[in-house]
């Protein structure tokens, strides 16, 4: 006796639309990394790109500045957008709040002090150990924000106790700096969010922890799906909420954290993506994780190639140019929950 299996043809479609949509993505990702690669304060070629890639001479000046200096820079792009995309689709789902964002809420801000204070009091620090007091720092901050922002933690309270501890972490690292000028010239840059101040040796000493934050953020989707439904329904189907909160806060403090340690705090990616994600794929956070990560990946790289391009021969800082973008979507968010 056999038993006939059928797909729900509805279903089916909307998977193969959301996959299609995954390979969009990754040519729109495709195309930004060979601009990424392509312009700066000197443009090059499509075949010197190639021959960079494929068949390196050193001595060719053209071929370096695409291995030496721009490949590096966009993996540190993507690894970074990616990771900020998906701490900021944690962050809103187990809060209920759209406008949480790890720089938002002081995570970022926490993780930079640690970091200075690090580095100007024990200057003999290994740099491996970086990664460590960026998670010290990011986990701080989360706590203090969650202990003033009371029991209800409402959305508006969560922000307002975000931005005093994003305005308190900023202070006490500009008294550090302060006292140390040598330590302002070297970090002022990465403090703003330098993609260009970093290279792949700084995400060697983050790396075992961001790909393992990625892959358990995936392995709540199951529980963010129910978490949706809200907190008695996830609880029915044997959710343990607790736990489910918990967890989040630990990958949005490694992730952070790791972001940090790299490339300095960078805001607003964490806010905008997932509502970008969520235009497409609604709210099933298997799909929501991967398009953020992608959309986070894509907005990153672009930033920093407008950071590159917008005032050559000069440039600016990335974490500029993401504020340049995410603001006004942060006051439009704001606006639309006063109405």
């Amino acid at each position: 006796m056999s038993v006939a299996i059928t797909q729900n043809p509805a279903r089916s479609s909307l998977t193969a639309i959301r996959l299609t949509g995954i390979i969009g993505l990754l040519l729109l990702l495709a195309v930004a990394a060979f601009l990424h690669l392509s312009l700066g304060a000197k443009s090059l070629d499509w075949s010197t790109i190639w021959q960079a890639l494929t068949a390196y001479d050193p001595q060719d000046s053209d071929q370096s500045i695409v291995r030496e200096i721009r490949q590096s820079r966009l993996i540190v792009a993507l690894v970074v957008g990616a990771a900020l995309a998906v701490a900021g689709v944690l962050m809103q789902a187990v809060s209920n709040n759209p406008l949480a964002d790890p720089g938002l809420l002081g995570i970022n801000s926490g993780a930079a002090f640690f970091v200075v204070g690090g580095l100007l009091m024990l200057p003999g620090t290994q740099h491996h150990y970086l990664p460590l007091y960026a998670f010290a720092g990011a986990a701080f901050a989360a706590v203090l924000v969650l202990l003033l922002s009371g029991r209800q933690q409402s959305p508006e309270r969560l922000v307002l106790a975000g931005v005093a501890v994003t305005a308190l972490f900023g202070a006490m690292t500009a008294i550090l700096l302060i006292v140390d000028q040598q330590g302002l010239d070297k970090l002022r840059h990465w403090l703003t969010g330098a993609i260009g101040a970093s290279d792949l040796k700084k995400l060697d000493w983050v790396w075992p922890y961001l790909a393992a934050a990625l892959v358990l953020s995936f392995f709540l989707t199951r529980s963010l799906n129910a978490y949706h439904l809200g907190e008695r329904a996830a609880a029915s189907l044997g959710v343990n909420i607790r736990l489910l909160k918990l967890g989040s806060l630990v990958l949005v403090v490694v992730l952070s954290g790791s972001v940090v340690a790299v490339a300095g705090p960078i805001g607003f990616v964490g806010l905008v993506v997932p509502h970008m994600a969520r235009l497409l794929v609604r709210s099933h956070y298997g799909w929501l994780l991967l398009y953020s990560l992608l959309l986070g990946a894509l907005l990153l790289v672009s930033a920093d190639l407008a950071a590159r391009i917008v005032v050559r021969p000069f440039e600016i800082n990335t974490g500029i140019v993401t504020a340049l973008v995410g603001a006004p979507v942060f006051i439009a968010l704001v606006i639309g929950r006063m109405k």
